[in-house]
């Protein structure tokens, strides 16, 4: 049986942190070589397309692992807009920990408008799953396909966005106040 691949692993895992905490432009090749503890032969060899391919794998892993827990939360029995409570509170948490941490793809998706088409592509894929996640709760609790799309893109675009603004300030507020917000998307009382 073949050994699971460190080096692999260590580049994805090393590289999600960097860029997360720094961003796509301000973390180097070099820099993720060496806190990985990985030679550049590792790093061309999975990745031969170099530091944008490795960090589309990044999306595409972190995109992945958010959706299968969106998915796995709003198969429940409840409430969408208690879930996404209890999402925004953990985010809430996370910042508490280290201002550093926000979405785990926004700052490459950010910087992937100018810097790789790859990491763009990458980055809509992994936003669409998690509004394809939300709408299709909402279509299961009734709702219009059309509006459940429609507010599951509201619902990303709302997190995501105060998320951006706690983590520039350094706390939470933004996320806090945007959870009466998505509950009155969410209630449809």
């Amino acid at each position: 049986m073949p050994r699971p691949d460190r080096s692999r692993a260590a580049l994805l895992d090393t590289a999600a942190v960097l860029f997360r905490r720094q961003g796509y432009s301000a973390t180097g090749i070099n820099q993720i070589l060496e806190v990985a503890e990985v030679r550049a032969g590792s790093l061309y060899h999975h990745f031969p397309d170099g530091k944008a391919e490795l960090a589309a794998a990044v999306v595409d892993k972190a995109g992945g692992e958010i959706s299968a827990l969106l998915r796995t939360l709003l198969a429940t029995d409840e409430p969408a807009a208690d879930i996404v409570d209890r999402w925004m509170d953990v985010m809430a948490a996370n910042l508490s920990t280290d201002a550093r941490d926000g979405c785990p793809i926004e700052p490459l998706a950010t910087e992937s408008v100018t810097a790789s088409p790859v990491v763009r592509t990458a980055s809509a894929r992994a936003f669409g799953s998690w509004i394809t996640a939300v709408a299709d709760r909402l279509r299961a609790d009734g709702w219009p396909s059309a509006q459940a799309e429609q507010t599951a893109r509201t619902i990303i675009a709302l997190i995501e966005g105060a998320l951006l603004l706690s983590r520039v300030a350094g706390e939470p507020s933004a996320l806090h106040a945007a959870k009466a917000a998505a509950r009155a998307l969410l209630d449809r009382d």
